[in-house]
Parts: C-alpha cells; structure tokens; sequence
C-alpha cells in the first residue's frame, strides 16, 4: 500500500480533534453532577460560558463538526460544487489553527496570572504539539489550489482568474502568520519546536522564491504585452491585458512582501527580496534603510546610470551642445532684432507713446527667444505638439481666471494705440483729476493736486469719459467778473483790457477777449478770455484775479454782492377785523 503524507497528517488532526471533543468541559461538582436537575445543568452551562477558556474549547469542537459535515458533502460532491467545498474545507481548516493559537494564548495569560489551570495546560500543549502536522496539512491544501491563469485567456477572463488565485494565497500568508505564532506559544510551553521552525523556515524559503519566479516572469509579460501595444496601439484587449498585467505584478509583489515580513520575525535573509518588491512596486518602505537592501539599491541604480552614461551620454552631451549653441544664436539674434525695431520706430512718423514703444520691442525680443527655444526642444528630440497643445489648454484655463486682467489689458492696449493721454498729462477719468505719472497694461497710476496716489483699472478709464486737460500746448483762461450796475461799462470793459494785454504770459495770437456777458440779477458780468500756454494756465488765472481786485479798487468800481430788496406793506383795521372774523 503506498503511503500519503497528506492522508496521514489529516489523520493525526482527526485523532487531535477527536481528543479534543472527549476533554470535559467543566470541572466543578461532585460524582452525582450528572444526575442533577435540568436547572443544576443550566447553571453549569452559564458558568462555562462565562469562561474564556471554556468558549475557546467550544469553539473549537464546534469547528471540528463542521469540517466533518464539509469533509461527507465534498465527497459526495463533483465539479463546481466540490472545488466550492474544497475551498470551505480550507477556509475550516485554518479557522480551526487559529482557534487552537487562540486558545493556547489564553491559556498561556492564565498561566502568567498563576491561576490553577493544570488541566488547561496540558490541553493546550497537546493542541501545540500537533500544530506541525496541522500547519503542513493546511498550506499542502492550499498549495494544492494554486493555479497560475493561462496567458491564452481574455482579459476578463485573467482578472477572475487573478481574484481567486490571490485569494487563496492571502490564506497562505495567513497559515504562516498562525505557524509564527504557535511558534511563540509553544516556546512559552517549553516545547521543541527545531523541527516545526525548520519545516517552517523551508515552507517560507519555497514560497518566497516561487513568488519571486513569479514577479520575474510577470514583468517579462507585462513588458511583451507594452511592447504589443507599442505596434498595435488601437487593440483595446491588449490594453487591457496590459492592465490586468500590472495589476498582477503588483499584487504578486504585495504578497510576496506579506511572506517576507513573516520571514523577517524569524530573522530570515530577505535582502534581494526586498529589492526585487521596491523594484515591482516602486514604493519606498522602512526595509530600504536595511544596509543591505540600501546597498543593492545603490549599485543597481549606480550601474543603470552608468549603463545610460556609456550609451547614451555622448548623445545626449551632444544634444546639450546643441540646445546652448541655438538658444545663444537666438538670444544674440532678439538683441540685433531690437535694435532695429528701435531705431525704426524712433525714425517713424507714428505718435506712439514710449510705453507703446518699449512694449512692441519686449514683444519682439520675446517672440524670436521663445521661438529659439521650441528649435532648440525640437532638435532635442521634445516633440513640440503635445507640448503646444498643453500650453494652450493651460493659456485657456488662465484666461478664463483672470479674465478681468485680461479686460484690463485689453483696454491698456486700446489706450496706448489710441493715446488719449500719455505720462505727465493732466486728466480727469473714472471721477478722478490729477496727473498721469505712470502707465502699465493693466492698470494706470494718477497723482491728484493735494498729492494722492491713485490706481485705476484701464478697463474704468477706456469704459468712461476721458478728459485730458494739457493735450493741447495752448490753453484758454475762462473768468467771469461782475459789477455794479451804477458802474460805467466802457471804463470797466477798459479796466480789463489793460489787465489782460498787460501780462507777459498772455498771448497775443489767439487774442485775449473781454466782453459783456450778461445782466445778472445782482451785478454785470464781464467775461475774460485769454490764451496761454499751457503751463502758465494757473499762473496767469491767480495774476489777474488778483489784478482785478486790486483795479477795480483803484477805479472805484465795485464788485457787488448778491442783495434782495425786501418790501413790507401794513394791513388795514378793517384787514385785520376780517382775518380776525
């Protein structure tokens, strides 16, 4: 008869379950508990359940039940119902680990707490004592249900495949974590566990090379699967092969890193390992700062380095060269550009403004750079059309957030074209007066005649009225002066005349106009209207106002007040009698 390892380790699991279902579940009482009442009987019940140790025990014998009503329907089972079962029996089996761990831990606080659990002891060291054949028999069922996906299968088809395969390899890692922990415990009982850390330690060494030969083989395909795509880039199933693909070395990776930490608690070497899951997965983790692992990273990456500098380094210094040498060419050339375009616009008979001027020139200097630069990117080998098209979704996307800047510039171009004012003009715009000392695109800075700074959107001053008051080099003086009606008109219109001619800085070309206005209610009034040059504009209105004043009192004649005359007129007797009545 030929011999089953598997056969017989679930044989002996049995047998420990078996022993297990005889222990008593409770200790207390005398030889005629049994013959108690059905209320004595509650009561006990009440008491072990009330016993973690007791609930542990249970548990256990619960579980052991169901894995012999799973064990009759698998054999009694065929195609997908029997790998279903297949799977619950596995998932069992393990559950049934673990509680035995469970219940050794507690036993083994109890111990620490000297309480009298000599009988608990000795059930939990016969559970550890088994734990070998258990943790062999548990992963052999696992292992037996590991199918790598056949690379013939659709994508879809690939991912369930995947789904199931990391599923039970999740139990696997699980089954280790247990074996770890029994480990402990069965130390803490004093048992000799060199054969279970052994049987361990190769099941650990096996797997972590097996998912290592995994990794490898899925980088290889997924970089086939790239590479497919590379030809035929509208093959939406290799497309997604390709994601399935990645996502496969990605899980693979994070599995095999879950093997690696059980490793790392019993002080494995796991070095290369770690290397190959930083590589597959990319993310960087605490095991990068074991000197070891730090080390391989820093040759590998060393080496790759310097496998690019030897084949492609004089490529790419070329390439440098290259890009320097054009983008100096460019600059030199924006240099000469400007230049020109200077002294043209300086030669033309166009009115530009010197903003204007200093603007279309920066235009013209930046334009020839930045061509230079898309040259220079494109003999790199940067291809400029996703590049263009980046720039101008980002162009869209920062014109639309600060569209009111561009508002602003927009009305600063409009009055730079146009000039309805320039530095230095005295204008009143958007309710503002005072004087222009500065000019940008945007916006246009006004100092007021008691010196405030003010800043105005250009969008406010091209939307409104704009009055520049020195635009023109002459200015016209607008005075009005009044006097009595007793007065003489010719001496005062002749009054004014010498005022007016008598000035130096009134002009005789336009001349100065002095003449009757108007008759007002309180006084006669003179207009008088010299011409000036521009700076002299309030120079000249002071001067003859106070020239005026001063005539006129010399003269005699008067510069009357506003007077109303008031005129009362008495009520008669008989007036009052009626408004008394």
């Amino acid at each position: 008869m030929q011999f089953h390892p598997m056969r017989a380790a679930l044989a002996l699991i049995v047998l420990f379950l078996a022993a297990v279902s005889t222990l008593p579940v409770a200790s207390g009482g005398n030889d005629n508990a049994a013959s108690s009442s059905k209320a004595g009987a509650d009561a006990a019940a009440e008491v072990a359940a009330e016993d973690p140790l007791e609930r542990a025990l249970a548990k256990i014998q619960t579980q052991r039940k169901a894995i012999q009503d799973l064990e009759q329907r698998a054999a009694n089972a065929e195609g997908l119902a029997k790998l279903a079962y297949d799977a619950r029996l596995d998932k069992a089996w393990l559950d049934l680990f673990e509680e035995g761990v469970d219940f050794a831990g507690l036993v083994a606080k109890q111990d620490e707490a000297a309480a009298d659990i000599a009988q608990s002891r000795q059930q939990a060291v016969d559970i550890l004592g088994s734990h070998a054949e258990v943790a062999r028999a548990v992963v052999g069922r696992l292992n037996s249900r590991i199918r790598v996906p056949e690379a013939e299968l659709s994508a879809a088809e690939q991912a369930a495949a995947y789904t199931r395969l990391f599923a039970v390899l999740e139990s696997v890692h699980r089954a280790y974590e247990v074996s770890v922990k029994s480990l402990e415990l069965s130390r803490q009982f004093g048992l000799d566990v060199a054969a279970q850390e052994a049987l361990l330690r190769e099941q650990l060494a096996d797997r972590a090379a097996q998912g290592s030969v995994l990794i490898e083989m899925a980088t290889n395909d997924v970089a086939a699967l790239r590479a497919s795509v590379s030809a035929v880039p509208d093959d939406a199933e290799l497309k997604a092969k390709v994601n399935v693909a990645s996502d496969y070395v990605r899980n693979l990776a994070l599995g095999l890193s879950a093997v690696l930490d059980v490793m790392d608690e019993l002080e494995m070497d796991t070095a290369s390992y770690h290397k190959q899951v930083l590589s597959a997965t990319g993310e960087i983790t605490t095991d990068v700062f074991d000197v070891s692992v730090f080390s391989d990273l820093l040759l590998g990456w060393g080496q790759s380095i310097w496998n690019v500098v030897i084949e492609d380094g004089p490529d790419l210094i070329f390439k440098l060269l290259l890009f320097v040498v054009i983008v100096y060419a460019f600059h030199k050339l924006s240099r000469v550009v400007e230049k020109m375009v200077a002294g043209a616009l300086a030669r033309s008979q166009l009115n530009l403004s010197e903003l204007l001027r200093r603007m279309v020139i920066s235009i013209v200097r930046n334009v020839i750079m930045i061509l230079g630069i898309l040259v220079a990117l494109s003999q790199m080998g940067v291809s400029l059309g996703p590049l263009l098209a980046g720039v101008g979704v980002v162009g869209f996307i920062v014109g639309f957030a600060l569209q009111d800047s561009l508002s602003n510039f927009a009305s600063g171009v409009m009055i730079l074209i146009y000039r309805p004012f320039d530095v230095g003009d005295v204008v009143e715009a958007a309710g503002v007066t005072g004087k222009v000392s500065h000019m940008s695109l945007v916006n246009t800075t006004v100092m007021t005649f008691d010196n405030q700074t003010i800043v105005l959107p250009n969008n406010k001053i091209w939307g409104d009225v704009i009055r520049n008051v020195t635009a023109q080099t002459l200015r016209r003086v607008d005075l009005v002066f009044g006097v009595s009606y007793s007065d003489d008109v010719a001496k005062t219109e002749q009054v004014l005349q010498e005022i007016v001619t008598s000035h130096d800085k009134v002009l005789d070309d336009p001349p100065p106009v002095v003449k009757l206005h108007e008759l007002a209610d309180s006084s006669v009034n003179f207009i008088v209207r010299p011409w000036v040059n521009k700076d002299d504009y309030w120079d000249v209105y002071w001067d003859i106002t106070r020239a005026v004043k001063m005539r006129f009192d010399e003269e005699g004649i008067s510069i009357p007040f506003p007077q109303r005359d008031v005129h009362l007129y008495p009520q008669s007797p008989a007036s009052d009698m009626v408004g008394g009545g």
